[in-house]
């Protein structure tokens, strides 16, 4: 998949993106056999289907520990509870006759999530990686961080997180809300967006929202949100309209409250967002954006850094 920035005929104004097909031909599923990751699993299922992607599925095993006094875990019980692993996912495949269609690849080993997710992804050069959150929050978060969001901060391709409040999506991209802040970073994010839209004849609503509103003598606030609504068009194609249906808005206030409320108010069936840099938003405090989209959409998220593979 290509990427190619045209800057429009006046220099002054915005750049925009040409809408080249994206497809997701290669699909990373992180799962522990939690309730989460089977929504996530729900919705990669559905996407593979579209795309007719190959499915990968990945587990990293919990290390079986002894007491601290006890010295090293013998070999044979570190088999075992691979193999206690290994038969879950065997389990998994043999309960799901539409993932059986899929005949996917399965990953079971022992080490750190994060870095069996971003190797497995390298090494089978994946275009998309989905993994389900459980939404923690407060001082859990703080201890703990959240795998997916980090999955989301170092990832080289696009990440889906389905989220503890998410309802699987058997058409997940039929209502896209597409959230930005108009910096050029989130070009990439609306290629993705307006491509996707396109393909499966969706509607996508373009939204941005403004935190702290100045007040401009002279100037009224119509005009303002006629001019971002301008900029949040100019990130569009210009026949976007003649495959799927397109509305723009403009809000006030906290950027993660007006995300979730807009994605009720739409019925939005994926957000997307394009993250500013590496880790800008995940950064695992309990009042980040991600934080609060992960934990509160009832859809799933895709984020999409500026620099990708």
């Amino acid at each position: 998949m290509s990427t190619q920035v045209i800057e429009v005929s006046n220099p002054g104004e915005n750049l925009h993106l040409a809408t080249t097909p994206i497809r997701f031909d290669k699909i990373l599923v992180a799962t522990d056999f939690s309730k989460p990751a089977e929504q996530a699993l729900r919705t990669a299922i559905a996407i593979s289907q579209a795309f007719g992607s190959e499915l990968v599925l990945v587990h990293a095993a919990l290390p079986f520990y002894y007491g601290a006094d006890l010295g090293v875990v013998p070999t044979d019980a570190l088999d075992a509870n691979l193999d206690v692993a290994r038969e879950k996912m065997e389990k998994l495949l043999a309960s799901d006759p539409e993932l059986q269609a899929l005949h996917p690849t399965t990953a079971v080993e022992y080490g750190d999530a994060l870095g069996i997710i971003h190797q497995t992804a390298c090494d089978e050069n994946v275009d998309l990686i989905v993994v389900g959150s459980h939404g923690a929050s407060g001082l859990e978060r703080l201890a703990l961080g959240s795998v997916a969001e980090s999955v989301l901060s170092d990832a080289t391709c696009p990440v889906l997180i389905v989220g503890p409040q998410s309802q699987a999506e058997a058409a997940p991209f039929s209502s896209i809300l597409f959230a930005t802040d108009l910096t050029p970073t989130g070009l990439r994010a609306a290629q993705y967006a307006s491509s996707l839209a396109e393909h499966f004849r969706g509607g996508i609503t373009l939204l941005h929202v403004i935190e702290k509103a100045e007040h401009i003598p002279g100037v009224e606030p119509e005009l303002i949100q006629q001019r971002i609504q301008m900029e949040l068009r100019r990130l569009l194609p210009a026949d976007v309209d003649q495959y799927c249906k397109v509305s723009t808005r403009v809000e006030y206030g906290n950027a993660a409250e007006a995300i979730l409320d807009v994605a009720r108010q739409e019925s939005a069936s994926m957000v997307i967002v394009g993250l500013r840099q590496r880790g800008a938003l995940a950064d695992h405090s309990p009042w980040s954006t991600l934080s609060h989209l992960t934990h509160g959409l009832n859809c799933p998220l895709l984020g999409i850094r500026a620099h990708l593979k």
